[in-house]
């Protein structure tokens, strides 16, 4: 089946696309849904599930005797490990898939110690990028080390040895989702060498697996892709001493809207890397996967997804067009049209006759 990634290039919508054929409504990796009030996002189980639901008309990828392993998504598939759309309700070590890992001792031991190891080798090189003013670089303390040995050795080893018992036992199809170098490079850098060390133990993960499909009773042809590229470079806060989301609050802000931020004192911006720290909690079942509630403060909601930065008016009905957004908060298109940190702007136009024709004549 066909799809396209449209603007959202990441996990969310690369995963509803490979598994469940369609990504459709699908913004971000973390949007605002104007029909409930609630930030959605793709760490959180209850927002996963319902993205399978919205799909249920479509066969999965894996709804064959197929498993799917690390992922955001079933794919269909009956049998799961950490799978966030399943991981809801679920008690822990049954729903996310450590029970049947960790009843081998051996593999259990092996586990803690090397996620000891990482928590230690974590701060040692966050230590060393803070010695030597590394830039480029972004805050990594607080939970993040031990986000970090969950990504790059409990979830990785779990579901690796998950898979191996697929391939042993015959699987049509398997999905595997290896999130350890994605973690880690957005904290330390796409090419620094933390990074690339990463990358490779998850080469050997890729080797050890392929050693065992060789051994396999029926045969299995293995694809490796990458969901979407990565760019290193300072963050908007630092390059412009402001974050985004201060950035469109500034540009729209009114008297009424700074009465209403001075008593909310609410925050639109986001903690970086709180994708693998949301799906680490989903996975223990933690309270902080739940949904988020944004506050009806009048202000504009902006969230961040990769490179692209959402902006939306709550108090705005339907889709906010130009004129709208001009009628709202003026000056506010053409303050982030010319700011050297922006690169374009998409916008919806008016229902207007003569939008329609020049978009007619254009097309």
């Amino acid at each position: 089946m066909p799809w396209h990634t449209d603007w959202s290039s990441q996990t969310g919508a690369t995963q509803l696309g490979v598994l469940h054929g369609s990504n459709h409504n699908v913004p971000a990796f973390r949007w605002y849904d104007k029909t409930t009030g609630r930030i959605s996002v793709f760490s959180n189980p209850a927002d996963n599930e319902q993205r399978e639901l919205e799909r249920s008309d479509i066969p999965g990828l894996l709804a064959r005797d197929g498993a799917s392993r690390g992922n955001l998504f079933t794919g269909g598939a009956h049998d799961n490990v950490l799978v966030v759309s399943r991981m809801r309700g679920a008690r822990l070590g049954g729903g996310a898939g450590y029970r049947d890992y960790f009843a081998d001792p051996a593999s259990a031991l092996r586990t803690v110690i090397r996620m000891v190891a990482e928590l230690q080798r974590e701060v040692r090189q966050s230590l060393r990028q803070k010695r030597k003013d590394i830039r480029p670089r972004v805050p990594r303390g607080g939970l993040y080390p031990f986000v970090r040995a969950f990504a790059t050795v409990l979830a990785t080893d779990v579901a690796a040895a998950a898979v191996v018992g697929d391939l042993i036992k015959g699987r049509s199809a398997v999905y595997l989702d290896l999130i350890g170098y994605d973690e880690v490079s957005h904290h330390s850098g796409i090419s620094r060498p933390e990074t690339l060390a990463v990358l490779t133990k998850l080469d050997d993960v890729v080797e050890m697996l392929l050693s065992v499909v060789a051994q396999a009773d029926r045969p299995y042809r293995v694809v490796v892709l990458s969901d979407h590229g990565q760019s290193q470079g300072a963050t908007f806060l630092q390059r412009y001493g402001e974050t985004l989301g201060q950035l469109v609050i500034r540009l729209a802000s009114t008297r009424e809207l700074d009465a209403v931020r001075h008593r909310s004192g609410s925050d639109v911006s986001s903690q970086p890397g709180a994708e693998r720290r949301g799906y680490a909690a989903a996975s223990v079942h933690s309270p902080a996967a739940g949904e988020e509630v944004h506050p009806s403060t009048g202000e504009p909601i902006v969230l961040g997804s990769g490179n692209l930065g959402l902006i939306y008016f709550p108090d705005l009905p339907g889709r906010a067009d130009i004129n709208a957004i001009e009628g709202a908060h003026p000056g506010l298109l053409t303050g982030l049209r010319e700011h050297p940190g922006i690169g374009f702007l998409l916008v919806a136009a008016p229902a207007d006759p003569w939008y329609s024709d020049r978009t007619a004549r254009s097309t």
